[in-house]
């Protein structure tokens, strides 16, 4: 019993240790670079995105483009045991008025999962009580869902998107293709303070 317990705990710590270590290098890849270098990339990545969003799924364009706001983040993911993470940045852009902000995506998952991907994620985001707390971290991706699944404007559904909360759908492309599942629990996205001053 007591060999168990130890092993249990072995790998408890390595898969927290390895966790620690892949956020830690997934920070330190912007933690060389000033604030302007940082947005330019974002950017650019941003860009990279919608151009792979259209090939593959076309209706994402004119999603976007109607849209009260969208979008985009390049995240990557590891699974390791029962705990994995997913880590991304990004930006919001207001369709209508212009702004935009730099953002970044947060989430810790709990199951028996093993892997390692890289995936493109586009917002679509319907109206301004949607954009006001998708950019300030107040949206529980995934619980806030409605059955109904509406775009909160004209009760229609997003042409091939999925619906993860009330005024927020997402479409999303891993690096390789068309990734088949993805699930929002626990997600966050907030601003980065260091991009948007």
């Amino acid at each position: 019993m007591a060999v168990n317990l130890s092993a249990k705990t072995f790998w408890a710590k390595l898969i927290l240790v390895t966790l620690v270590i892949l956020a830690a290098l997934s920070t330190t890849a912007f933690a060389k670079e000033t604030p302007d270098e940082t947005r330019a990339k974002l950017n650019r990545m941003s860009t990279e995105v919608l151009e792979r969003m259209y090939k593959a799924y076309p209706a994402s364009r004119y999603e976007m483009e109607k849209a009260y706001a969208y979008s985009t983040i390049s995240s990557s993911s590891v699974k390791l045991g029962f705990w994995g993470s997913d880590r991304g940045r990004g930006i919001a852009v207001n369709n209508e008025t212009g702004e935009k902000i730099y953002v970044k995506m947060s989430e810790i998952t709990i199951g028996l999962n093993i892997g390692a991907k890289e995936y493109d994620l586009l917002f679509i985001i319907q109206n301004k009580k949607a954009w006001d707390r998708f950019i300030s971290g107040n949206i529980k991706f995934g619980t806030e869902a409605t059955a109904a699944a509406t775009d909160g404007v004209s009760g229609g559904a997003v042409a091939d998107a999925k619906i993860i909360a009330d005024g927020v759908w997402v479409y999303q492309v891993d690096k390789k293709g068309l990734a088949l599942e993805f699930t929002f629990k626990g997600a966050r996205i907030s601003p980065i303070r260091s991009l948007n001053e």
